[in-house]
């Protein structure tokens, strides 16, 4: 494709990239004297052919600061816009040593006459010159000349003779000496290498169609369908050879070339069927300038299906006779959707390659020819019942024959007869196996010439690409050699981001060293290993500049370079890291290293050509990120000044780091020339925030008060039982399950007989009910169930003198308030959260005489949020109702930046805000931190935040929070508070007075409906033990001793007992003899 320039020196090829840096095509000219303004003048006239085309001009000067001036003087007298001119640069070589190092120096003829030949070089995007004119006249010529090779060989330039430029053996430029020689043949006559430049623009104009004469040729040429088809078969031998997917295309269109070669009559259904295949199979060696993917192979396959079917339908057609052929009047339909078919297939394949027009569309279009003959046969058959009638008609179809002057042989009804449909099957068949059998052997003849070129290869010394990670050699390293990603793969979603592909949608050459130069997916990796620890870079310098608009960042920094990778190697020299943006596949950036070679190198190359530039993202002055170098007043490399401006900021980040080029260290401190951003003023005084506005109801935390252990029995005088507490707390609640309709407690007590012990007096227990109140309320309620415990069967009798532990379980309902509520509390009751519930436990026994027990429960309620030691604010409200603290943590951010709820923001988010403020004019600004909770539910609640701006100083002063909570449709509760911004960005230190937000959003008016109910958490009521019970006990424990003494009490009591030993005795013996019996 051209000749790279590898120099005498070795500083040329580190040199090139510098000078010719952007993805363009260049120029690259050099005049002596003053000859230079002229070329200037010319440059300027022509600069909109110049830039429409992409094509960049270098000029190598001699008197540089003049010819800079007069440059941009030419710019305003031709009234260019202010961005063009961009990609014309003139490099100072005042010395004329870059000029020596080109070959641009003066020729001197025999008598030692110096002429002033005006050189020119073409250099592609690959830094890769493509032509070279020396020549004595002025640039206005050649430049005309370089413009009509640019539009010529706008695509991948191939086959260009290497001998026409003067490249060596190994398709090198030649790099000539400072005197130039001229031999006797005057090899070197500049006129020669004009005109042998120009035959070939011509060459490539004559095969792109630029020649009419050869245009008409070729029209001519193509009247002669089948030797057309064979030059595009022709063209198709070796493609096949090395793409085997394409053999198959060569082996159709040859089996069709064939069976028309042998037809004796021309029939315009064929010759359309194979113009139309031609016309296809003529876009294939664009093949060869495009990455094949799995796309492009589809295409291709399909268009081989379709070439079958067209070779399979022009041998059945051929082998019919010329009466089978007409009567078969299906023929046409067949041809027409063969023609479909192909005309899919080729815009298909059109789109594949990359081909957007061509002249020959028409052949696409086009109907499917008639021969008359076919019109005639349609109309016979029409006339005669249909094509059934006149297939089993011998008469009809010798009629036919002599209507049409056509003699009749043997085979004609049975050519009619036959099944074509089945034929042409038998055909594609015959077809696939003569195919199969071909392309083996091309595919066998491909790998043999590749074989051949490996093993010649293998003698070569092998690198591996970064790109590919594949092995290559340089002989064998082409344009379209390398296959790549521009992305990593994405792991997570299973594809890469470039082009959503598993097949590489990049192709070019072989790079062995890690580059920057265009994205590829290894080098994500290649820099994530160096940028993502913290012992593998020494950071000297950063800056970062942020636009408040796009959000979008600029950085660049200045490092100094320990390790390739986290504990890995260290670099083989000292070496420094500069980056200049972030690595991307869509945004251009820098990250580059470079040791103390390499800086020797280019302090000298920077010496000679004043680039100082090392990279920037953008040529424009409102937004950019750069880096360039520091020259001292001796030219030497002595340190790095990287530079950062969002279009959003009055001024740039500047820094300057001092470095020593022969050991990449530091030399100084670095130094900072310019303050960029959008900067805030210091107020005169404090800011005073408004106090905080809050309607809520205040909820007690833990447990309001001890629980109440000292409730006496209350029973009747004929029971004579003493009920106490055991357990401890007296009641436990909801202690293994929990649900949101009911709450569950369970606790213990016993109960004793007091009767003395013979008195004989045992007391049967016969039930066990339960009630409830909370305190305050005057009534008890039942409870929705009681359950006795531990195996425990009622009645159960307690003798005199003897204790019965009874284990209970209480369920207590919620009210359809609570139970919307849907909470589930563990170890605490929620119907108990505001106020201490009381469960009296009523014991009766057979003859319904009742005793009661009250037990105390006081809710341990669960710990309500408050603010953490960290919080610069906490603003919440309480709702007894549900029994939760809704609220909203405002903290500063380690990062500097604040955490308000889970949302953290950073200082380049608050410049933002005041951006928007300063850009509006309004102060206080309706952020989108907040949220809506539960909606539709007892627990909604919502918080909306809004920062407070003060114009004045430039700076975010204050958030205002506000929490709504609701009940039902209206707003129950509310708090407003607040808090001071932290400290963020950068300052002045000029103060100006405070000008406070003009606040919009009010404290909000809520629900007067809503009663906050005074909290009750002891009463009175179960204090008192009822008088008649207290006057029973003292006349039961006075009077017990006398009535027992009454000696008839006791002669009853006795009988009674003997009575009860009698029946207990008859039990016992009916039960011995039932046992027997068993």
């Amino acid at each position: 494709m051209g000749w790279r320039i590898l120099g005498i020196c070795q500083s040329l090829s580190q040199f090139l990239p510098i000078l010719i840096r952007d993805s363009l095509q260049s120029i690259v000219f050099s005049y002596p004297g003053s000859s230079f303004f002229n070329e200037l003048n010319e440059v300027a006239r022509r600069l909109p052919d110049i830039e429409q085309r992409g094509v960049k001009v270098v000029g190598l000067s001699r008197n540089w600061p003049n010819e800079d001036l007069h440059w941009n003087k030419l710019l305003q007298h031709y009234n260019r816009q202010p961005e063009s001119g961009r990609n014309v640069q003139i490099i100072a070589d005042d010395r004329g040593r870059l000029s020596s190092l080109y070959g641009m120096l003066s020729q001197r003829d025999s008598d030692g006459v110096a002429s002033n030949p005006n050189t020119a070089f073409l250099v592609d995007p690959m830094k890769i010159i493509r032509v070279i004119l020396p020549y004595p006249s002025f640039l206005s010529t050649g430049l005309t000349q370089i413009l009509r090779f640019v539009d010529d060989n706008a695509g991948p330039l191939e086959d260009i003779p290497a001998d026409m430029f003067g490249l060596d053996s190994k398709g090198r430029g030649q790099i000539y000496e400072q005197e130039t020689k001229v031999t006797d043949g005057g090899s070197t006559d500049t006129v020669a290498v004009v005109k042998s430049a120009a035959s070939l623009i011509s060459n490539l104009k004559g095969a792109t169609g630029g020649d009419t004469d050869g245009s008409s040729n070729a029209a001519a040429a193509a009247t002669d369908y089948i030797q057309h088809a064979m030059t595009v078969m022709d063209s198709l031998a070796d493609l096949g050879k090395v793409m085997p997917f394409v053999a198959p295309a060569f082996v159709l269109i040859k089996a069709i070339i064939a069976v028309e070669q042998r037809a004796r009559d021309v029939d315009a259904k064929c010759t359309d069927l194979v113009q139309r295949v031609t016309f296809m199979l003529s876009h294939l060696p664009a093949l060869k300038k495009i990455n094949v993917t799995d796309s492009t192979r589809q295409v291709i396959d399909r268009m081989n299906d379709t070439l079958k079917k067209a070779a399979a339908l022009v041998q059945t057609y051929r082998k019919q006779s010329a009466i089978a052929r007409r009567l078969s009047v299906h023929n046409k339909d067949r041809f027409a959707s063969c023609a479909s078919s192909l005309s899919q297939c080729t815009n298909d394949l059109m789109l594949s390659l990359q081909i957007h027009q061509s002249t020959q569309l028409d052949i696409l279009t086009r109907p499917v020819p008639s021969d008359p003959e076919d019109e005639a046969a349609t109309h016979f058959v029409a006339t005669h019942g249909g094509i059934d009638a006149v297939k089993g008609n011998e008469a009809l179809v010798k009629q036919f024959a002599t209507q049409l002057k056509l003699s009749v042989d043997d085979n004609v009804m049975e050519q009619l007869n036959t099944n074509i449909s089945m034929v042409l099957q038998q055909n594609q068949d015959r077809l696939e196996q003569s195919l199969n059998e071909s392309v083996s052997a091309s595919v066998i003849e491909g790998i043999r010439g590749l074989a051949a070129q490996m093993n010649e290869s293998a003698k070569e010394q092998t690198f591996v690409c970064v790109q590919c990670d594949k092995e290559y050699h340089d002989s064998t390293n082409g344009e379209k050699s390398c296959s790549f990603h521009r992305s990593e793969y994405d792991s997570w979603h299973k594809t890469y981001r470039c082009c959503s592909s598993q097949n590489p949608c990049q192709a070019g050459r072989h790079r062995s060293e890690q580059h920057c130069d265009f994205s590829y997916g290894n080098f994500f990796a290649f820099a994530r290993n160096i940028t993502g620890y913290t012992d593998t870079t020494k950071k000297w310098t950063d800056i970062e500049d942020f636009n408040l608009e796009t959000s979008q960042k600029l950085t660049v920094s200045v490092a100094r370079l320990l390790r390739w990778k986290s504990r890995g190697a260290q670099p083989e020299l000292p070496t420094i890291l500069v980056r200049v943006g972030q690595v991307s596949i869509s945004e251009p950036y820098l990250f580059k290293t470079f040791n103390i070679k390499d800086l020797e190198l280019i302090s000298k190359v920077v010496d000679i050509t004043h680039q100082t530039v090392i990279f920037r993202i953008s040529h424009s002055e409102q937004e950019f990120a750069m880096a360039e170098w520091v020259l001292s007043p001796t030219g030497v490399i002595v340190g790095i000044k990287i530079t950062a401006k969002a279009a959003t900021s009055n001024e740039p980040f500047i820094r300057l780091c001092p470095i020593d080029i022969t050991s990449c260290k530091l030399s100084g401190d670095v130094r900072s020339l310019s303050e960029g951003g959008l900067r805030s003023f210091k107020p005169r005084k404090p800011y005073v925030l408004p106090e905080i506005q809050r309607v809520s109801a205040t909820l007690h935390e833990g447990a309001p008060r001890e629980v109440r252990k000292d409730f006496k029995t209350r029973t009747t005088p004929n029971l004579p039982v003493v009920m106490k507490l055991v357990s401890d707390p007296p009641l436990v609640a909801n202690p293994q399950y929990a649900n949101s309709e009911t709450d569950y407690f369970g606790g213990t007590i016993s109960v004793f007989n007091k009767h003395k012990a013979s008195s004989m007096e045992p007391i049967s227990i016969a039930s066990v009910t339960a009630f409830y109140r909370f305190v305050g309320d005057e009534k008890y309620q039942p409870v929705k169930l009681v359950e006795i415990l531990d195996g425990i069967t009622l009645p159960y009798t307690i003798d005199p003198r003897q204790t019965l532990t009874l284990k209970f379980g209480v369920v207590i309902s919620r009210s359809e308030e609570d139970t919307k509520i849907g909470t589930r509390w563990w170890n605490r009751a929620f119907v108990a959260r505001e106020r201490p519930v009381r469960i009296k436990l009523v014991l009766t026994d057979i003859e319904e005489e009742e005793c009661s027990l009250v037990l105390d429960y006081v809710c341990p309620v669960p710990d309500l949020q408050k603010a953490d030691k960290d919080d610069l604010a906490y603003f919440y409200v309480d709702d007894p109702l549900t029994w939760q603290r809704y609220g909203v943590h405002i903290a500063k951010d380690p990062r500097s930046g604040v955490k308000i709820g889970n949302d953290t923001r950073n200082a380049d988010w608050m410049k933002t805000v005041v951006y928007q403020a300063l850009k509006t004019g309004e102060s206080e600004i309706a952020l989108d931190i907040g949220a809506e909770n539960d909606t539709g539910k007892p627990t909604a609640w919502s918080w909306k935040t809004w920062a407070l701006v003060d114009l004045s100083c430039r700076r975010l002063y204050a958030f205002k929070i506000l929490i709504t909570k609701t009940r039902g449709a209206t707003q129950a509760f509310a708090c407003m508070g607040y808090v001071s911004c932290p400290e963020y960005g950068g300052s002045y230190d000029e103060s100006r007075p405070i000008r406070y937000a003009k606040e919009v959003s009010q404290f909000p008016e809520l629900n007067p409906s809503v009663v906050f109910r005074p909290i009750v958490l002891d009463d009175e009521l179960d204090d008192s033990v009822p008088e008649t019970s207290q006057a029973t006990s003292m006349a039961l424990n006075t009077g017990l001793s006398s009535q027992l003494a009454s000696s008839n009490e006791l002669q009853q009591r006795l009988a009674s007992i003997d009575n009860n030993l009698s029946r207990l005795a008859i039990s016992m013996e009916q039960l011995v003899e039932i046992m027997k019996n068993k």
